[in-house]
């Protein structure tokens, strides 16, 4: 059986900005939702990821669940 679309959601990558030179990186969405610290690879400093409201938790879930009632409109 596949991966849920919550994981599947919290596996795949995201285009930030750094804080401080703009240089954009590449972080999981499972970083944020650990809130990792990671190290820009040009200016070097230090950036925590947050999720603040902790919506990124919940996220993949939610998708699911709202594809899982449209396709039980469509099938059920």
């Amino acid at each position: 059986m596949g991966q849920s679309l919550a994981t599947q959601f919290l596996h795949s990558d995201l285009d930030i900005p750094c804080p401080a030179c703009r240089y954009i990186m590449w972080v999981r969405w499972s970083e944020i939702v650990a809130q990792c610290v990671i190290t820009c690879p040009c200016c070097r400093i230090d950036v925590r990821l947050t999720d603040g409201e902790g919506g990124m938790q919940t996220a993949g879930s939610a998708i699911e669940q709202q594809i899982n009632q449209a396709l039980k409109g469509l099938f059920g």
